[in-house]
Formats: C-alpha cells, structure tokens, sequence
C-alpha cells in the first residue's frame, strides 16, 4: 500500500503544471548560479596564473643575472615579489569572502609595514555587501522556498477536506504516510540541488577535492532534509493548508532573514574591530614619530646588532628606512593584532551560534568546504606575515653590511608558497555543520512522528 502511494504522489505531481514550473525555474536559477560563479573564479584564475607567471619569469631573469655578476640587493629587494592565493579548491561552489578578501599581496622590503588589506580594483561596495548570485546563494536562499513550495501541504489539506479520515481508515500509518508523500514530493528538488553541487565541483573543482565534493553534497542534503522534516512538524499540527504555508514562510523568514542578521549584529555589538582608518592613523603617527628619530633609532639597532654595522663606514639611508621601518612595524602591532583578535572572536561566535539558523551553518559550510571562507583567508593573511619576516631576515643583514647578492643566493632568496590546510581541519569544522543539521532534522521527525502516532488518529483526522 505504501509503495502504491508513493508511486500515485509521483503521477499526481507530475501532473501539476505548476510544480514543473517551479522545477524549471529552480533549474534556471542552479545553472545561472553556476555559470555567474564560473565567471568569476575564471578572473582570479587568470589573475593569479597571471601573478604567478610574472613572478616566475623575474627569478629566471634574476638567476640569469647572477650569473654573469653580482647584484645589488637593495635592487632587488625594491622589485619585490607577490603572494598569490591559489584558487579556490571548489570555487564555483560558493564565492564567499573572495570578493573582500584580497588574493595576492605584493611584499616589497621598504613598505613591510604597510597593511595589505587594500583592494587591487575597486568594486560597487553595495554589490560587494549583497555578494553574488552563485551556487551558495541559490542552495542557501532559494532551495528551501521551492522545496516547501512543493512539501507544505502533505496532510493539512486532506484534513481541511475530511479525507485524511477517510484516507486514515485504510489502515494506513499517518507517519509513514506522510514521510513518503513528502519524500515523493521533494525528490526533484533534492536532486536537482544534488546535481548542481556535482557539476559546480566536478567542472570547476581542482585535483584532489573529492572528499571536499562528498562533505558538500551531505551538507546540502541534510539542509533539504531539514527543511523536509520541518514541513512535517507543522504539517502535524496545523489544520488547513493555508496556515501551513503561513507557518512555514514564516519560519523561512525567520530563519533564513532574521536570524542570520541578529546573530551578525550581535557579534559585531559584542566583539568591534577596529575600524581601517584607526590603522592607517596609527601607522601615520608611528611613521612621522620614527622618522624624527631615525639616527637614533639607528644608532640603538647598532647597539643591539653589531654584528651588523657596516665597518669603518656611515650607514645609509636604506638602512636608517630599515631601522624606522621596524619601528613603525612595532608600533602599530598592536592595533593589527586586536583588529585580527577581534575577527577571530567574532568568527568564533558565529561557529558557536551558527545552529540559531540552519541557514547559517549551511553558507559557513559551503564557503569552508568550496575554499572561500574565513579559514583559508586568515591562513593566507598569517602565511603571509610569516614571509614578510623572512623577506626582512633575508635582506636586513645584506643591506646593512653591503654585500652584494651572488648566485650562491639564489636558492635563497624568500618565494612565496600558500599551505593548505590539513583536511583534518575543515572536515572537523564541516563535521560539527553537517551532524548540526542531522541532528535538528532528526528532532523535527522525531516530534513529528509522536504526534502522528495511531493513539492521536482521532485528533489528527477530526
């Protein structure tokens, strides 16, 4: 009997004209979603191949250039070099911080000190706030609409027209009943939500990403179960159609508009950053300050380094701009550093209360496990500060005692090259999202399949 209903839900809503409407609209929006996030991972792939391959082609020329004599490195230490963000594991996936984040950095020796947070090309700041109509938006906004589109009316309708007494008297399990109506009703969507997360990693992921596009396609379907189970919840209780569709668009809004944007305002009320210009006046006072000083502060780094003063001669400027370099480097630390303690803060509430809103864990799942979170940008960000440490190792000493860079150098010289993570890492963050929505799923069905117990028959077809 239960097969047979299942088998008639599916002929029924293949007859409904609407529902393949909705489909085809669905399908649109997945396959727009995918082609604007192709778009824009194929700029930053240009752009860091780009990068890439102009860093690339200045060593050899440096290496060609040693070889015939030596350099000096106040020269090269001014050409600098770039550091690239590689792309995204996943990037059609989900755009997430790319857009804010920078993805390359350019560490040049004389301004180590500067902030790197600043934009290679400028953008519409609103359409930078709002984000862009990739995958993510898609599977985190519109997936649910059209999955409760299709699922809110699985027994309040038939209780509102007296035949879910009739349907009841048949011996038929209401909870078994509805859970097949409703897994009847959402197979399309679900499996177009699954198609279009295969298609995002299996055309526009890179080598190595297949546990990456397993944890994703999970994370989307528990959030399409979620969304499932809480249309039978309210299906259980409900007594008409329309109040089931009123409770479950409010609950959309609630969980999908108002409590991702409570939880963010109450992260940014609880743990501020600094705000940029704060920065920027610290450098500029720490800048002005130690220039004013610059011979002495010179004179003490002699003191301190000997070993590094250069014999029987008077330091030069670049060595005087080392020195004050330094110096504002020290003096505007610990601004950066609560800048970066508070975003850490901040992030780390997020993943704390990120279960306010299944929405929430959804979209941090997503841009985790695509490659364009949080995560890996802070990677980025120290990774880099750590071969700026090595840049000024490198070259400080050399600058100071004068000596001339030679091809023994070469192998030497700071390059630049971003570590991912261990999966250990993300799969842990991932983990936690994923058996988040599982277990908020499992509770809805569970209440659900309490209040649809036989005992209540007469209640639930009355």
């Amino acid at each position: 009997m239960t097969s047979q209903l299942f088998k008639l839900e599916l002929r029924l809503l293949a007859r409904e004209r609407a529902a393949w409407v909705l489909l085809a609209l669905f399908a649109g929006a997945l396959g727009y979603g995918i082609l604007n996030g192709s778009r824009a991972a194929a700029r930053r792939h240009e752009a860091a191949t780009t990068l890439i391959q102009g860093s690339d082609d200045f060593l050899g020329q440096v290496k060609q250039a040693l070889g015939q004599q030596a350099i000096d490195p106040k020269a090269l230490a001014s050409r600098g070099t770039v550091a690239v963000l590689p792309p995204a594991p996943l990037p059609l996936l989900a755009t997430g911080q790319s857009d804010l984040s920078p993805g390359h950095e350019s560490v040049v020796l004389w301004r180590l000190s500067a902030s790197g947070d600043t934009r290679s090309e400028l953008q519409n700041p609103s359409h930078l706030l709002t984000g862009r109509f990739d995958l993510a938006f898609v599977l985190v906004w519109l997936f649910p609409l059209v999955l409760l589109a299709l699922v809110y009316d699985l027994m309040a309708g038939d209780r509102e027209s007296g035949t879910l007494r009739l349907a009841l008297s048949q011996g038929i399990r209401p909870w078994s009943w509805m859970a097949r109506r409703a897994f009847a009703r959402s197979l399309h969507v679900l499996g177009l939500a699954a198609l279009a997360t295969l298609a995002a990693g299996l055309f526009g992921g890179s080598d190595g990403t297949g546990l990456r596009l397993m944890v994703a396609l999970a994370v989307v379907l528990a959030y399409g179960l979620f969304w499932i189970a809480l249309a039978v919840a309210v299906n259980a209780v409900v007594r008409s159609a329309a109040s089931a569709a009123t409770s479950l668009g409010a609950a959309w809004v609630l969980l999908v508009l108002v409590a991702p944007t409570l939880l963010n305002a109450t992260v940014e009320t609880l743990h501020p950053t600094p705000s940029r210009p704060e920065l920027v006046a610290a450098g500029r006072k720490a800048s002005g300050e130690a220039e004013k000083r610059g011979e002495e502060l010179l004179n003490s780094f002699y003191r301190d380094h000997p070993e590094l003063a250069p014999p029987g001669q008077q330091a030069d400027f670049a060595a005087q701009h080392l020195t004050v370099q330094s110096e504002v480097s020290r003096a505007v630390e610990p601004v950066r550093q609560k800048f970066d303690e508070q975003l850490a803060q901040q992030q780390a509430a997020v993943n704390r209360w990120r279960f306010v809103s299944p929405a929430i864990a959804m979209h941090e799942a997503l841009t985790d496990l695509a490659g364009a979170g949080y995560w890996r940008h802070r990677a980025f960000r120290e990774q880099v500060n750590d071969f700026k440490k090595s840049v000024a190792d490198f070259y400080t000493p050399k600058i100071h005692l004068r000596q001339a860079l030679t091809l023994a150098d070469f192998e030497r010289l700071p390059k630049f090259a971003f570590r991912e993570e261990p999966p250990a890492a993300w799969l842990n963050r991932t983990g936690t999202g994923l058996a988040g929505m599982f277990a908020l799923a499992g509770a809805l069905g569970a209440w659900a399949a309490v209040r649809l117990r036989p005992a209540k028959l007469g209640a639930l077809a009355g």
